[in-house]
């Protein structure tokens, strides 16, 4: 009965595990580790550019736009990640592009065309929110899309463009790995700008472990990430794709609570389990 009763918490905690890719718990060291995923992919030929970028960097690419197969299918040889960018309803009214998600759309409507944005995009293992200032304060319009992400096996990360946003919650509720956004890098392309961010990201990601960046194909974003992504390794600094950051997790997350099987019960009903995924949140891009 014992065993049967470990075996009840353990399958409970690994669920919550399974979900919520937060940072680890703060008496678990790991190497400082920065996510980026670069936004924005598929409508110009300079986004071509983007592929001299470590393939660690992840490419998230607008559907329906004309080179969105193409930078999908060479992201593929490459090893590299891509997600879909997702439009979504902002509270400026910009327009989304297409196959946007607006928040007077059916649920129907809103799952018919969020398939048919990944189909536009092959080869993407997770979504994340183009715009959705509007959108993803909605929670009922976002569970829906989380519904079909968890059928896809696919995961979110929140741009976080709205400090209202519902998208954790309803993600971690659903079960759907989901994280969020830190750092938007390149809002100001200036030199000194970028600069400033990226030493803000080094400084979170030193501080808590993980920190995600979300950046832009500007020609001054890609020049500048070409030069300064080689110095995170004199500094101890992993850059890690998104996608290996969410395997990672799991893993971890597996290989550490299956160990507590031959531990007391009770110092497994306190494991801490930290829901709060990359909790860090600065203020959300402009009319996004």
């Amino acid at each position: 009965m014992k065993v049967l009763w470990r075996l009840c918490v353990l399958y409970l905690i690994l669920m919550t595990c399974f979900t919520s890719h937060a940072a680890p718990s703060a008496n678990v060291p790991i190497k400082p580790r920065i996510i980026i995923i670069l936004d924005d992919l598929g409508y110009r030929q300079s986004d071509l550019a983007a592929f001299r970028l470590p393939s660690e960097v992840t490419f998230s690419i607008l559907p329906q736009t004309p080179l969105a197969q193409t930078i999908s299918r060479k992201a593929e040889q490459q090893g590299r990640a891509v997600m879909l960018h997702m439009p979504m309803q902002s509270t400026s009214g910009k327009a989304m592009g297409p196959l946007g998600l607006s928040t007077d759309m059916y649920p129907a409507a809103i799952t018919h065309t969020l398939r048919a944005a990944l189909k536009s995009v092959p080869n993407a293992v997770g979504v994340n929110n183009h715009m959705g200032s509007a959108f993803t304060v909605e929670e009922q319009a976002m569970q829906t899309i989380m519904e079909e992400i968890k059928r896809q096996g696919l995961f979110f990360v929140d741009s976080r463009t709205s400090v209202y946003t519902t998208a954790q919650k309803v993600a971690e509720r659903l079960g759907v790995p989901n994280t969020s956004r830190q750092v938007f890098l390149d809002n100001d392309r200036s030199t000194r700008s970028l600069y400033k961010q990226f030493e803000y990201t080094k400084k979170l990601a030193k501080r808590n472990g993980t920190v995600v960046v979300i950046a832009h194909p500007y020609p001054e974003t890609l020049t500048f990430l070409t030069q300064i992504l080689p110095t995170l390794a004199n500094e101890g600094i992993t850059l890690t794709s998104v996608d290996e950051y969410f395997s990672e997790s799991s893993s971890e997350s597996f290989s550490e609570l299956s160990s507590e099987l031959d531990k007391d019960i009770d110092v497994l009903s306190s494991k801490d389990v930290d829901k709060n995924a990359l909790s860090e949140a600065i203020a959300a891009a402009p009319n996004e």
